[in-house]
């Protein structure tokens, strides 16, 4: 009987949790579901992100693989779709979804992938040890062209369906869109009534490195400067190295959009940074004389 409620919930919602449960429209698996993806009560995180990027300057590579030393996980990755808010199942026990509606491997924004925690027949699969990561654990994913990003786990969250709320789901916090390079990935765990899992657990990375072909490229370190040929001090200059990067009024995702800023706009940095909102923000002057503060990860020696 357990083998049957297992294929119930893993052959409709896959690891989605089992994946976001969105793909529960089945009679099968009428248990407790997480909301569709992309639905919010108002507006949505998904449309853009809190500091106004809008990333579409590297373009990363579509996934082929992915690695997780610290979990056991050496698998395929396969392009999924997201259908009418609905996440579709992995295909099966060892191979993870990856829905190509989000970011591509290395690329700004919100890279979502699921897997299962068990399957019918197989019994454990994929993601079985998947939330027994620690932090600052290294994912890689590797692209269809070869390069390696390696990406480090952030936070582990467990979530209960039940009270799991549109916005929250579809916050920057889990499946909703980043201004930074971001691994979501998504599996069932928690409480299993008979029938289902009751959570899932939802294991958040960031891109730590890049290993694209002979060239390796490091991301900056949680609140330090980008090691690129400088450091950002206060008085000296820097680059905007996106587009579309919002300058605000105050250190603060919720403060006034001064202005929106194209890529290698020269900036000078006026004082001290200050964290906020899960980022390191320094105060910046243009060419004009307009002031406003800026997030450190778009910011270039």
């Amino acid at each position: 009987m357990a083998q049957i409620t297992r294929r119930r919930l893993l052959s409709t919602v896959a690891g989605l949790g089992a994946g976001l449960a969105v793909a529960g429209q089945t009679a099968a698996n009428n248990g407790p579901q997480l909301p569709q993806w992309g639905q919010t009560s108002g507006t949505t995180d998904l449309q853009a992100g809190p500091l106004g990027l809008n990333p579409a300057i590297d373009r990363g590579q579509i996934p082929a693989s992915i690695r997780i030393s610290d979990a056991g996980v050496d698998a395929e990755i396969e392009p999924q779709q997201i259908v009418d808010g609905q996440m579709l199942n992995p295909s099966g026990p060892w191979v993870v979804a990856w829905y190509d509606q989000t970011a591509r491997a290395g690329e700004i924004g919100n890279f979502v992938g699921a897997g299962h925690v068990d399957y019918w027949e197989v019994g454990p699969a994929v993601f079985k040890q998947l939330a027994n990561l620690q932090i600052g654990a290294p994912i890689e994913v590797i692209g269809r062209d070869a390069a390696t990003y390696v990406y480090e786990v952030e936070k582990i969250t467990r979530v209960d369906i039940e009270t799991l709320t549109v916005d929250q789901l579809n916050s920057p916090d889990m499946v909703g869109n980043t201004d930074y390079a971001a691994l979501t990935l998504i599996t069932c765990g928690g409480d299993f009534n008979g029938q289902e899992y009751l959570q899932r657990d939802i294991v958040r990375g960031r891109l730590a490195s890049a290993q694209v072909g002979d060239v390796s490229v490091a991301d900056a370190p949680a609140n330090e400067p980008a090691a690129t040929g400088g450091a950002i001090a206060e008085g000296g200059p820097a680059t905007i190295s996106q587009d579309g990067v919002n300058l605000r009024s105050e250190a603060s995702t919720d403060a006034e959009v001064v202005t929106v800023l194209a890529s290698g706009t020269a900036v000078t940095i006026t004082g001290g940074s200050q964290e906020a909102n899960g980022f390191v923000w320094w105060p910046v002057q243009l060419e004009d004389g307009t002031t406003g503060w800026v997030v450190e990860d778009f910011l270039a020696p």
